[in-house]
């Protein structure tokens, strides 16, 4: 893949819902900006860049602030945590400054260091945040599963 120009790169990866990103002239600041603001990414996916479900995706995407563009990294999902930490070594060896979303939860994952939130077996373990304290930061959700019941 390292032959290949950024656009095809994320073509690969990403999961075709780039709300015409692709379609953008290289290197055009004044492109991005309209494209940005034009309306077209309600509905797409363009800062997907690892294919994954509504939680289990890895995202790069842009925000503009006060005039300036900040570059976010978000992907804590336990199946793809260990591609967004290395996506971040990447970013921070090439001295690309980003905010890494949720970052003190996924170090805390990576060193083994977090909590799970065990959640009984009629919750589906996702978006359970609500039904921890915020203290403990569980970014991560499981139900036990039927071989620890007790009978």
């Amino acid at each position: 893949m390292t032959d290949m120009n950024p656009i095809d790169k994320y073509i690969r990866m990403a999961d075709g819902r780039c709300g015409g990103l692709t379609e953008l002239e290289p290197d055009t600041a004044e492109s991005f900006r309209q494209w940005y603001h034009g309306g077209k990414i309600p509905g797409a996916h363009p800062w997907e860049i690892c294919r994954g479900g509504n939680s289990t995706h890895v995202s790069l995407m842009v925000s503009n602030r006060e005039g300036k563009w900040v570059l976010y990294l978000a992907g804590s999902s336990i199946v793809r945590v260990e591609e967004t930490a290395k996506m971040a070594v990447a970013l921070h060896t090439h001295d690309i400054p980003f905010i890494l979303h949720e970052g003190e939860e996924i170090l805390a994952m990576v060193t083994g260091k977090d909590f799970i939130g065990i959640v009984p077996d009629h919750v589906f373990p996702r978006y359970c945040h609500g039904l921890f304290p915020k203290k403990d930061r569980i970014i991560d959700f499981m139900n036990l599963g039927p071989e620890t019941r007790m009978k």
